[in-house]
């Protein structure tokens, strides 16, 4: 499968760009402020809906517009498809409304999500070895969010419990509820966090048996070292007295966590944001991104289209040689704003902006 054709109409700085790509690497090439990234930002919202930027979709409309549509062709085996993922807001109106289409039938998003599968690699990602642990948790959920309703459902569930729940914690400390009216929201956070841990545990399982079989040896040191934060009723009554203190739950899958560890240092401590070197933790992220690629394709036996975001600025050249070569099994979409870029790559197609 690749993505033939992109056409965007008020989505970010464009107001209307038709873009042709080729079926293996392509290159963006622009100067900063030109509108490179956008490009691949729309890719991933025409795959999940989602941006990889920002949290508030309002912000993929171009200034001043109260819509953005977005339209693809991907090719699969000789049959073209059309994708189309439309975004409108009311003026003066926070939330937006987003609607997707397969071949101009409307889709519900369960529907219609997993039928383009993207991986996005990003200069920022290193902040997932040294950031906070809610970089880490949105990392985990953007892996489902082009592919998975099942998680992406049991996700909104839950966040939707926790703030009911918090909610009420507050209530019941001024007198205004009970106790009692806590065991629905209870019972909604344990059964979605047991099917969003599944996925993560899932998933950092492929991730490790992917490093320990990796040809590379500095990869094969590395290990995702998984921290959830497990629920239960039991555990819920034990912390009702501290979560009504505090005013929020305290436990949960908004409170898991995961280290990039290292074999290579003996310390017990094996963690990279501690011990790695830059290198060490570039390499991790990279890593990371390469293992996504492998479960996307082990689990659905279909190749994602992989899209980097001036990558080779932030790799040594050892390690864009990795990117290089696991990049001419897929379609690629490079972004830099150098020119220069081309004589790393093997032959692409170059988009100018």
């Amino acid at each position: 499968m690749y993505l033939s054709k992109l056409h965007l109409n008020f989505f970010r700085s464009y107001q209307d760009r038709l873009i042709e790509f080729g079926p293996k690497t392509n290159l963006i090439v622009g100067h900063n402020g030109t509108g490179k990234t956008n490009i691949l930002e729309a890719i991933y919202f025409l795959s999940s809906g989602k941006s990889f930027r920002s949290s508030a979709l309002g912000q993929l409309l171009k200034w001043d517009s109260t819509y953005t549509i977005v339209t693809g062709i991907i090719n699969l085996n000789d049959h073209q498809t059309e994708l189309e993922c439309q975004l409108s807001k009311e003026i003066g109106k926070v939330s937006a409304t987003r609607k997707f289409f397969i071949d101009r039938v409307v889709k519900t998003r369960p529907k219609y999500l997993g039928t383009l599968k993207t991986v996005v690699f990003e200069p920022e990602d290193i902040r997932l070895v040294t950031g906070s642990p809610s970089r880490r948790r949105d990392y985990l959920d953007s892996v489902f969010s082009t592919t998975q309703w099942r998680y992406a459902g049991a996700l909104s569930q839950y966040n939707r419990a926790l703030k009911h729940r918090n909610e009420l914690l507050d209530m019941i400390r001024e007198n205004r509820s009970n106790k009692s009216e806590l065991f629905y929201w209870d019972q909604s956070l344990i059964k979605n966090a047991t099917i969003i841990q599944d996925f993560r545990q899932n998933y950092i399982r492929s991730v490790n048996r992917y490093f320990s079989q990796h040809a590379l040896s500095e990869i094969q040191q590395l290990s995702l070292n998984y921290r959830p934060s497990t629920l239960s009723q039991e555990k819920l009554d034990q912390q009702y007295i501290t979560d009504l203190n505090f005013g929020y739950t305290q436990a949960g899958i908004h409170r898991d966590d995961f280290s990039f560890d290292s074999k290579a240092f003996s310390a017990s401590n094996k963690n990279l944001a501690f011990w790695g070197s830059r290198g060490q933790q570039r390499l991790s992220v990279l890593a990371l991104r390469l293992a996504q690629i492998n479960y996307l394709e082990e689990t659905y036996h279909q190749k994602p289209i992989l899209l980097l975001d001036d990558i080779f600025s932030e790799l040594d050249p050892e390690h864009r040689q990795l990117v290089v070569d696991i990049c001419q099994s897929y379609q690629t979409i490079f972004t830099s704003a150098e020119s220069t870029t081309c004589d790393i790559l093997p032959t692409s197609q170059q988009i100018i902006l």
